[in-house]
């Protein structure tokens, strides 16, 4: 048994979901199962009833829960106890766009902060859309940034396009795309892909125009000779998928983002937009700031290896 499995049984608990706990610790589905599958093997019983719709604890499962909790806690006790000889410590300002948890952040940063004595290091975390978070940084309110890239293959054009990064150290931690999100009555539901032109006729439900996507989804359309229909804009990704469940409109979410307890269903698009999750800091504070360096490559290992992180 090792601290990791621990740590994933102790997610999908919490969740009640492998695929909100595989986002939370930010691993595919199938490596969680994995290491499940090896809890349930070593132990020879299952942990969750997968036959009920909803994701449930067996009855061995809940008494193992009891004692994975007991047994985590101590090992970050042990863990903190130690690493108190570790000096060092401070402040790491980061700027972040929302839904950390869906691309697995909080993870990886919770595991940072562990590595100090209990208040030895802060985060100050602040939140905005994906230019603005870059913004931040270019103007020395931030010592990282983590935020969307998102990107046209077609147009070959992204929202990051305006901004001079040549000082900055980039590293990409999480690829996904853009997917139509229809109603579960919609048409085209049974469809594995649909086409831009496919949708020149359908109403639209996008993020409003303080996130970069909704220029993009707009210049995607007009690039292929249509007019997109924008029926309604927001700020909220529960509204938009809200009302497309409702059957008011389409919807263009990523793959990550849109994975809801929504009556939706997500297509996949052809030559469709493009996000990637981008961590990105200034070059000289990676040469002259152990703390920030640390951090950063703590952050692109995780996303390179999470299963073997504790």
């Amino acid at each position: 048994m090792q601290i990791f499995q621990l740590q994933c049984f102790l997610s999908i608990a919490e969740c009640r979901s492998f695929t909100e706990a595989s986002y939370q610790l930010s691993i595919s589905q199938s490596s969680l199962s994995k290491h499940i599958s090896k809890l349930e093997n070593e132990f020879q019983v299952q942990l969750f009833d997968r036959s009920r719709r909803q994701l449930a604890l067996t009855p061995a499962g809940e008494e193992f829960l009891v004692y994975a909790k007991n047994a985590f806690s101590e090992y970050q006790t042990i863990r903190n106890r130690l690493l108190e000889y570790n000096s060092g410590g401070g402040t790491i300002r980061i700027g972040s766009v929302d839904h950390m948890g869906k691309v697995g952040l909080t993870t990886p940063i919770a595991l940072f902060m562990e590595k100090f004595p209990e208040g030895n290091i802060q985060m100050d975390i602040k939140k905005s859309q994906s230019t603005q978070v870059v913004e931040w940084l270019l103007k020395g309110k931030t010592d990282i940034a983590f935020t969307a890239h998102i990107k046209d293959p077609v147009k070959n054009v992204s929202n990051l396009d305006n901004y001079d990064l040549t000082d900055y150290y980039i590293s990409t931690l999480v690829k996904d795309e853009y997917y139509v999100i229809l109603p579960a009555s919609h048409l085209l539901v049974s469809r594995e892909e649909v086409t831009w032109d496919e949708l020149a006729d359908e109403k639209l439900l996008i993020l409003d125009k303080s996130n970069s996507v909704n220029a993009m989804i707009r210049d995607a359309f007009l690039s292929r000779g249509m007019q997109p229909h924008i029926a309604f804009e927001c700020n909220q990704v529960d509204a938009l998928l809200g009302m497309t469940a409702s059957g008011f409109g389409i919807s263009f979410l990523s793959g990550r983002i849109a994975d809801t307890s929504y009556n939706v269903k997500k297509i996949r698009l052809r030559n469709s937009l493009t996000r990637d999750t981008c961590m990105i800091v200034p070059r000289e504070s990676m040469q002259k700031h152990e703390l920030i360096y640390r951090f950063a490559k703590h952050i692109e290992s995780w996303y390179e290896s999470p299963a073997d992180q504790p």
